[in-house]
């Protein structure tokens, strides 16, 4: 299963965030030498394929080492970073079409009278510990309740090149049609898709597409995602240079629905689960001077992670290490933003969110605090706002969140006058009352 119903599945989540390349330890292929985004041992190591073409073992986004030419691409989740490098250099391949002017959209994504609903930008779920930079398309179907070929066509926004495709059906051994395109439109205007079903005919790297045309049919498992990334763009991250290492294009993060013509962006916003713009959601809520934001455990390369994680998942015990397990980030909900979410990378091994007693807002903890602000966590439920039971498949507009049951543990945060945060994780722990300061095991995390 790849597909994602609010709340978006471990399962579906895990397939992306722990799956990244190929999956497997086998460096060798049936012909001779190694195959290029397999697993190899030791970061530096040059080899060949079959080919005789050199390949070096390189670090990916998600902790494993694997093989990939020497400065070139690589799979999603484990893109080779480009350090202060241009949309083009990032998602594209170094070179963009000077004379291309397109600075938005002139068509949809799709039928927008045929999804069901849309989760926005920002949500914390699972691996995803930091607001999530794209919107997820949803349909009455999904990866289980396939619909008839030709239901859900995923279309072009606007004209553009093909400059990425690649297949999540060979890569990850998905049971379906899976891949993630990026389309330039521009050298400032790149659009991409993530989990679309059966590429369109002539749908391949280097293709020219016109603004409506079809790229691919997503009817067999219907649900993808979508991103906007625009050069102009140019978030209010307190350390941009943290994403540099990994998912470098981050930064340039657009809200989409603004791309889109007035119809299309009113259809799109009614279909958002969010009840208040922006309808499209935001990922950018660092604070400076409060606990509000995303941190990265000092001396972890930002978002990349120390490198060192292996990437793993056991479901029935909730716990997944990966690049994830240096994340925390403390900010609103992706649909309801009068809740606040602690989201923790490594709760005793569990990429993990709560809200607090209290809901408390991240933006009262602040440098100026004398003393740790400890926090007690729970876990949470949804809330209709008819009262109804909620559906997770059937989602309503402007649903709520609510702390829910026992205090499942504490944690403790003093944010530092030079920027810093110190943080203890206490899971199991009750009594809020009971801390009387930071032991050996707290850390340091920075921006």
């Amino acid at each position: 299963m790849k597909k994602s119903i609010i709340p978006i599945t471990l399962l579906s989540l895990l397939l992306t965030a722990c799956g990244g390349g190929p999956n497997g330890g086998e460096g060798q292929n049936s012909a001779g030498g190694v195959a290029e985004g397999f697993l190899c041992e030791q970061e530096g190591e040059r080899a060949q394929d079959s080919g005789g073409r050199e390949l070096l073992c390189q670090v990916m986004g998600d902790g494993k080492f694997a093989w990939r030419p020497e400065g070139g691409e690589q799979p999603q989740g484990g893109e080779q970073p480009v350090v202060g490098g241009t949309l083009s250099q990032i998602l594209g391949s170094g070179e963009c079409d000077p004379n291309s002017k397109v600075t938005e959209y002139t068509a949809g994504i799709g039928d927008a009278s045929k999804m069901s609903h849309i989760y926005p930008m920002g949500g914390m779920i699972s691996t995803h510990i930091t607001p999530i930079d794209h919107i997820y398309v949803y349909y009455p179907e999904n990866s289980l309740t396939s619909a008839p070929d030709g239901s859900y066509l995923v279309t072009s926004p606007a004209d553009g090149t093909i400059v990425r495709v690649e297949d999540f059906q060979e890569t990850n051994n998905y049971p379906y049609p899976d891949f993630r395109v990026v389309i330039e439109h521009s050298c400032d205007l790149y659009s991409v898709f993530i989990h679309i079903g059966k590429l369109s005919e002539g749908i391949v790297q280097g293709a020219v597409v016109k603004a409506g045309q079809a790229i691919a049919d997503d009817s067999q498992s219907p649900g993808y995602d979508f991103s906007t990334f625009d050069q102009n763009v140019a978030l209010s991250f307190a350390n941009p240079t943290s994403y540099s290492q990994a998912e470098s294009w981050k930064t340039f993060t657009a809200n989409p629905f603004d791309y889109f013509p007035a119809a299309e962006k009113s259809k799109l916003e009614e279909k958002s689960l969010r009840a208040t713009a922006p309808f499209d959601g935001r990922i950018d809520w660092d604070e400076e001077g409060t606990a509000q934001g995303n941190w990265f455990e000092n001396d972890s390369n930002g978002y990349r992670g120390k490198g060192d994680q292996t990437a793993s998942y056991d479901n029935h015990g909730k716990v997944a290490r990966g690049y994830w397990d240096t994340h925390l980030a403390i900010a609103p909900d992706a649909v309801d933003n009068q809740a606040f979410i602690y989201s923790i990378g490594d709760w005793e091994g569990c990429p993990c969110q709560f809200m607090s007693v209290g809901n408390v807002d991240p933006k009262t903890i602040a440098s100026s605090a004398s003393a740790p602000t400890v926090i007690s966590l729970v876990e949470y439920e949804i809330r209709n706002p008819d009262g109804s039971s909620h559906n997770p498949n059937q989602p309503p507009k402007g649903y709520t969140l609510s702390g829910s049951g026992e205090v499942v543990g504490l944690l403790a945060l003093q944010v530092n006058a030079d920027g810093s945060m110190k943080v203890e994780k206490l899971p199991g722990k009750t009594d809020a009352q009971a801390f009387t300061g930071f032991s050996e095991n707290a850390k340091t995390y920075v921006r």
